[in-house]
């Protein structure tokens, strides 16, 4: 009987010499916005239709067990007990979160998401009924005016996708501070614009986080600090920059309305040690407008508001 030499692999020894495209990453070839895999039998994709179900991705928990474990091994990722949460960027274009098995009970769990760093057009914002003529006017004008704007909204409801768009509107000679966790920010190269990312805390080397970078950043010459979401203590360093010279920083956050948004900063700073009298003064000079967007799958700008700090109290005032 007579084997080629490719026969011969193919039948033994095609695991060693045959490149196989690992399960996860093959789910990446699919159109969506957030892939969430719960367990080998589990796997759910959200697209322009909603979240379905999709089936036969693995035959069995040993097949996606092996194959988390060269996910993670491929982009130098270590999933353990004393390290039960991870989170990284893939490519520049997806976010990646997994979870332990010791903290879900049962499986590691992998949460996808695709970065919403597109650059649209001006256009596209309009005819995808994200915006309006006047929303988008209002906003390219703010932006050259250094209103510092922060925009709110829920998750995956486009924030980083405008974010990028209104960062083409700031001019060629000013310098940006670009202070993100994972990669998702885009930017013209002919912008003189800095990035910084977040760190993690490994074994004995230090973390560096948000608060960190911002206080950095000010040593860095900027014109504009761009921090691609505001969580925790960082809103003091950044206010704080604001309020001394850097306007027209641009933020984002997770709120529901502009009066939920201001009331989550205000909390932030509270519990930041920041007096109650001094947190409204801080809030309503530092932040000049609030964008509020809505929704997943139909996004869109809901409103654009005014904040302004008169008599002790910060007022929304709804321009668009």
């Amino acid at each position: 009987m007579n084997y080629n030499f490719y026969d011969l692999i193919n039948t033994y020894a095609k695991e060693l010499f045959i490149e196989r495209i690992n399960k996860i990453e093959k789910l990446f070839d699919g159109e969506f916005y957030e892939i969430m895999i719960n367990s080998w039998s589990q796997v759910f994709v959200e697209n322009r239709e909603g979240i379905v179900f999709v089936d036969n991705v693995f035959t069995s928990a040993k097949e996606y067990s092996k194959n988390v474990s060269s996910f993670l091994a491929s982009y130098n990722q270590r999933l353990s007990v004393d390290k039960p949460i991870i989170n990284f960027d893939v490519k520049g274009k997806y976010r990646i979160n997994v979870i332990n098995s010791n903290i879900s009970g049962k499986n590691t769990i992998i949460t996808i998401r695709k970065n919403g760093g597109n650059r649209f057009e001006r256009e596209a914002f309009i005819s995808s009924g994200f915006a309006n003529e006047i929303q988008m006017s209002l906003l390219e004008k703010c932006v050259l005016d250094k209103k510092t704007i922060f925009i709110s909204g829920e998750t995956s409801s486009g924030k980083t996708t405008l974010l990028n768009y209104l960062l083409k509107s700031i001019p060629f000679d000013e310098r940006i501070i670009i202070i993100e966790d994972t990669k998702e920010i885009n930017i013209s190269s002919k912008n003189n614009a800095i990035f910084l990312r977040t760190t993690e805390q490994e074994f004995n080397v230090k973390g560096v986080s948000t608060s960190d970078l911002v206080k950095a950043s000010l040593r860095m010459r900027p014109d504009r600090i761009i921090v691609s979401e505001i969580r925790r203590d960082e809103i003091v360093d950044y206010l704080h920059a604001i309020n001394t010279g850097h306007s027209g920083s641009i933020s984002t956050g997770h709120g529901n309305s502009p009066e939920d948004m201001l009331i989550r900063l205000e909390m932030l700073l509270l519990e930041a040690g920041i007096p109650y009298n001094a947190v409204k003064r801080y809030l309503g000079r530092g932040i000049d407008i609030i964008v509020q967007l809505e929704g997943k799958r139909n996004r869109k700008i809901s409103s654009i508001s005014e904040i302004t700090y008169r008599d002790l109290s910060i007022e929304v005032k709804r321009v668009a």
